[in-house]
């Protein structure tokens, strides 16, 4: 059967033609592939996991995105970050370029696989900077306790000059379809992902993924949650004459119970136990 028995036109374009083009457009435009905060153009430029050539007509690197938020901060806080996709390639049916994962291999009729390299690096603060951010934490949650509080006003970034770069060979399998655009007249070809395979993520873990989630959860924990769990020592004194009057005793004199100061730790956690000391108050 001819190309045209069953249209007037034909066209086609090999996977190798569609791959030059990929490596092309790259190239040209390097912010459809490369995502970061704005600090990656000044002072975290030469720590970009995968380094970006200046395109021959100009234009930006990357797509700048908002940073990364501290979950749970008092205040908004935010890591800087960035995405870099590189080695994207496609094969397409019957699948003999690329060497898929068993999970996705092999590819069915009028399916393409997809292969790209995902980098993802994390500017990562030290522990004096996330250590001073905390105190500032603790004091944003206990003015929040006070009337008239005002509120945080934007993002604050947390000054980072390490950044942590983990990268992921990631697999995906999709298909064509033709069809319409809600709202938007004509017919359109879609491009659909039907599965996505990482790479041994588990049995061969990329370098600095772990210290990468350390390090974030260690930020969220001493910043986010951490800071919330702080409780003013007054709120622990015991005021027995309230006690008293709320069972119709009447006693002369105010006694309250306050925390001691004359003891080594207080709270105090020894012998399976958290232990708190109090001093007698009589006014």
């Amino acid at each position: 059967m001819a190309f045209t028995d069953r249209s007037d036109l034909f066209a086609a374009m090999h996977e190798n033609g569609i791959n030059a083009t990929i490596g092309q457009l790259m190239l040209q435009r390097p912010s459809m592939f490369n995502y970061a905060t704005i600090l990656f153009t000044q002072a975290l430029r030469s720590q970009l996991c995968v380094p970006i050539n200046t395109p021959p007509g100009g234009g930006p690197l990357f797509t700048v995105e908002p940073q990364l938020p501290v979950l749970g901060a008092p205040r908004p806080l935010g890591l800087d970050w960035c995405l870099q996709l590189s080695n994207v390639s496609v094969d397409l049916f019957p699948g003999n370029t690329l060497t898929l994962p068993p999970e996705l291999d092999p590819i069915g009729s009028q399916q393409f696989a997809l292969h790209l390299r995902a980098c993802f690096g994390l500017a990562c603060p030290d522990d004096q900077v996330v250590e001073n951010l905390a105190a500032e934490m603790e004091a944003a949650v206990a003015a929040s306790m006070l009337p008239a509080t005002a509120p945080a006003a934007g993002v604050q970034p947390v000054p980072s000059a390490n950044v942590l770069c983990s990268c992921l060979d990631v697999f995906g399998v999709g298909h064509f379809e033709r069809g319409a655009v809600a709202g938007i007249p004509g017919q359109w070809l879609k491009t659909r992902l039907d599965s996505l395979e990482i790479v041994d993520l588990v049995t061969n873990p990329p370098s600095n993924l772990e210290s990468m989630l350390e390090c974030y959860l260690r930020v969220v924990l001493r910043l986010g949650v951490l800071p919330r769990l702080i409780v003013p020592m007054e709120s622990l004194v015991l005021n027995i004459t309230q006690m008293l009057q709320d069972n119709d005793t009447a006693i002369g004199q105010h006694v309250t119970l306050v925390p001691a100061t004359d003891v080594p730790n207080n709270p105090a956690v020894e012998d399976d136990e958290l232990k708190v000391f109090f001093n007698l108050k009589v006014d």
